[in-house]
């Protein structure tokens, strides 16, 4: 990893930021485990994430009302990546729902502005590569809108 990495939000230290690194490890270390399904919608989109392993499950629903506390304090995660610090500049403009399911999660991110349904789209687009590549994509910058920087 470069460690000469712009964190634009803070590089947490705290202890949930801890707590939320521990479960992304272990959920990028069991990787194969995971099945991401994804439906595109015209402003967002409809994912379920899930595992047959009932831990992992457990640990993708625990990630999930991790991620909805840390956008509700502003608390960034991965904000050396310009895709993740830009989710929280626009998070007010963006919508996240989600409901568990036995295996997993279910979740609806949605936006208004194009620009926004791209940002969406893109990272749709990184957390499969988080599932399908584990640490491989876990290290590197995420995929974003060319608009982005």
């Amino acid at each position: 990893m470069n460690d000469h990495r712009n964190y634009r939000h803070g590089h947490g230290s705290d202890e949930q930021h801890k707590k939320d690194q521990a479960l992304f490890k272990e959920l990028l270390e069991h990787h194969s485990e995971l099945k991401r399904e994804t439906q595109r919608l015209a402003n967002g989109i409809c994912s379920r994430t899930t595992s047959e392993n009932p831990k992992l499950a457990k640990i993708i629903q625990q990630h999930t009302v991790g991620m909805e506390k840390r956008f509700g304090m502003n608390r960034a995660i991965r904000s050396w990546d310009p895709l993740f610090a830009a989710l929280f500049e626009y998070k007010d403009q963006m919508s996240f729902e989600y409901k568990i399911i036995p295996a997993g999660v279910e979740a609806t991110l949605t936006a208004e502005d194009p620009k926004l349904i791209e940002l969406i789209h893109a990272h749709d687009e990184t957390i499969h590569g988080f599932v399908n590549e584990g640490f491989d994509a876990g290290g590197r910058e995420s995929p974003k809108p060319h608009w982005l920087k």
